[in-house]
């Protein structure tokens, strides 16, 4: 069975009906589809008013904000396209943008749902999306959600935001009712990526990744249905098998090839699209500090654990032992890029970690007993967590030389190269877009600040 490694930030939004308008500046010209319109209008400032933030600093981030709003015109955030969790909604950032829904009572008693576009940088609108809810929906908070807006990425990896819309046609005349469900990928400058529709509410929680909704049986067999243009792609991939996929695109996945004279636990990485074998560990030459372990009757175990694009991390260890070495290969091809350090591997699964620096130099890696951080480039370990210091869950790492992390679960910056505590017990965490800035969403608003280096 693969090993599975998960990045959890959830969250789903009510609301439904038809798209009554979509402002911005983005494609004034598309076609509407699924029942879905748009209007365009002009982008106005996001940010009339300025509350006051409450929090302590956060190293890393500017003294002020560059915009801000208050709890009520902030709203909620999204949720996480790639997972059927409809719990929270609390992703604030989209690629360079911010995304911000709610719900607005009308005077007749009815309300919409809206989800916004913002410009990281300026807080001024890119788009905006409207959809009236149904009489029976209007401040409902179930989970049977008829709009949701989600964050998630397009075929080529970048960030993408979702938008998912039951459409109820009520029965007339000779018409019986009938209900479409019509999925719409957006840019973060808030043009349109692609749209499908579906026949009855079917794909409202079907997970979506890099542009394809993913429908994939827990024995064996998988459909990728691209939302806009693109040919359907069936693989031989489980619902296991997926949740460790890496590299772009469909990817690659990973199943064991156990063996037993000697005894190995060797790794066979397939391409998803094509269910053909890419490469096989056992085909490999392991660090020197692992071969040296290799006898007649024990050799190599490994681990397969994402990155970034097309590279990978490719943990190696002496089968039975716990002392494993960290690499970073080409997914394709399985070629080595770099040598990391040596960790303590626990075995499990539940504590992993991972975040790596904006241009791909640095990573700070938990997949053990302990926090390790590394040049991805020399190999070279900056530092590494001690026995005696508290767990160090790695979360975001923006390039501002801070690393921020939960410390036993608290939140908290360190310094990235030498993981000196620089401020502890951070109650709202910032979330980074692409283009150097943080958004902090507290019971007072949403406060946008530009990153800095400390």
């Amino acid at each position: 069975m693969n090993r599975i490694r998960t990045t959890v930030a959830l969250g789903l939004v009510l609301s439904a009906g038809l798209v009554t308008g979509c402002s911005g500046g983005a494609e004034p010209d598309a076609k509407p589809s699924g029942g879905e319109t748009e209007k365009v209008t002009e982008s106005a400032s996001a940010a009339p008013k300025t509350p006051v933030f409450q929090g302590k600093p956060v190293p890393g981030l500017a003294a002020k904000p560059a915009w801000s709003l208050t709890r009520d015109e902030a709203g909620s955030c999204a949720g996480t396209a790639s997972v059927k969790d409809s719990s929270r909604n609390d992703i604030c950032t989209v690629g360079d943008a911010l995304i911000l829904t709610g719900n607005i009572n009308g005077k007749a008693g009815g309300s919409t749902f809206t989800a916004r576009l913002l410009d990281a940088e300026t807080g001024k609108l890119r788009k905006k999306f409207d959809f009236p809810l149904p009489a029976e929906s209007s401040g409902s908070t179930s989970s049977s959600a008829v709009t949701l807006a989600q964050v998630s990425e397009w075929r080529d990896g970048s960030p993408a935001l979702l938008i998912r819309n039951r459409v109820d046609t009520p029965a007339s005349g000779l018409k019986k009712a009938s209900t479409q469900t019509v999925l719409t990928m957006y840019a973060p400058s808030g043009e349109k990526l692609g749209s499908s529709s579906f026949d009855e509410d079917t794909h409202m929680s079907t997970p979506v990744r890099n542009g394809y909704l993913v429908d994939a049986g827990s024995a064996g067999g998988s459909t990728f249905i691209p939302i806009g243009d693109g040919e359907t792609v069936t693989s031989e991939a489980s619902h296991v098998d997926l949740q460790g996929t890496v590299g772009s695109g469909l990817g690659y996945y990973s199943q064991l090839d156990i063996s037993y004279q000697p005894s190995a636990d060797w790794l066979t990485a397939k391409d998803v699209r094509t269910g053909n074998k890419a490469w096989n560990s056992k085909d490999l030459t392991p660090p020197a500090a692992i071969a040296k372990l290799v006898t007649s009757d024990k050799a190599t175990s490994a681990r397969l654990m994402p990155f970034r694009g097309d590279k990978t991390l490719l943990e190696w260890s002496s089968y039975g032992d716990s002392e494993a070495v960290m690499t970073l290969i080409d997914v394709k091809s399985g070629r080595r890029l770099a040598e990391g350090p040596a960790i303590d591997t626990n075995g499990t699964i539940d504590d992993d970690g991972l975040a790596i620096s904006p241009d791909g130099k640095t990573a700070v890696v938990q997949y053990g007993k302990g926090a390790v951080a590394w040049n991805t480039e020399t190999g070279k370990e900056l530092w590494r967590q001690a026995e005696d210091e508290v767990t160090i869950m790695p979360g975001d790492l923006p390039g501002n030389g801070v690393l921020y992390a939960h410390l036993d679960g608290v939140g908290a910056a360190l310094g990235a190269d030498d993981k000196k505590l620089l401020a502890s017990e951070i109650e709202e965490m910032p979330q980074f877009t692409t283009n150097g800035y943080a958004a902090i969403h507290t019971s007072e608003g949403l406060f946008v600040f530009a990153t800095q280096p400390v």
